[in-house]
């Protein structure tokens, strides 16, 4: 079994945690971190900014790092959606499950930063190439 079935298996598992959470100990969280609906979409806006500006700048050290950066969002995603489900099978409140996807909104944020860093490059590649020629 490869390293990425491994984690999504882990993630998948952490995620079932969700289901032992009591209503109030979600509401807890959710007016803790002052979560609500609009502010899912603030990692996946990060992302795919600060993707495409660390390739702008000329960041080329992050190439190494690609890799276990998506490991972590994909983790972090699959934990996030388990403990959607675990919280909405549980309780039958689609209000509660803003936790969890909290965390899923992380884990796509991440693998927008990626996404955007290498959709960047691989522009800047081609435009490279074609002064070249």
């Amino acid at each position: 079994m490869n390293l990425t079935t491994r984690l999504v298996i882990l993630a998948g598992l952490v995620g079932l945690m969700f289901y032992n959470a009591s209503v109030d100990q979600l509401w807890a969280v959710i007016v803790d971190y002052d979560l609500n609906w609009y502010k899912l979409g603030v990692p996946l806006a990060w992302g795919l900014i600060l993707g495409a500006l660390l390739n702008l700048l000329g960041l080329r050290s992050l190439h190494k790092w690609l890799e276990p950066i998506t490991l972590i969002a994909v983790s972090l995603l699959t934990m996030g959606l388990t403990g959607a489900a675990a919280v909405y099978g549980a309780h039958q409140i689609g209000g509660l499950i803003i936790a969890p996807l909290a965390i899923s909104a992380i884990g796509l944020g991440l693998y927008l930063l990626v996404y955007s860093y290498v959709r960047f490059a691989a522009h800047g590649k081609a435009d490279e190439d074609a002064t070249k020629e």
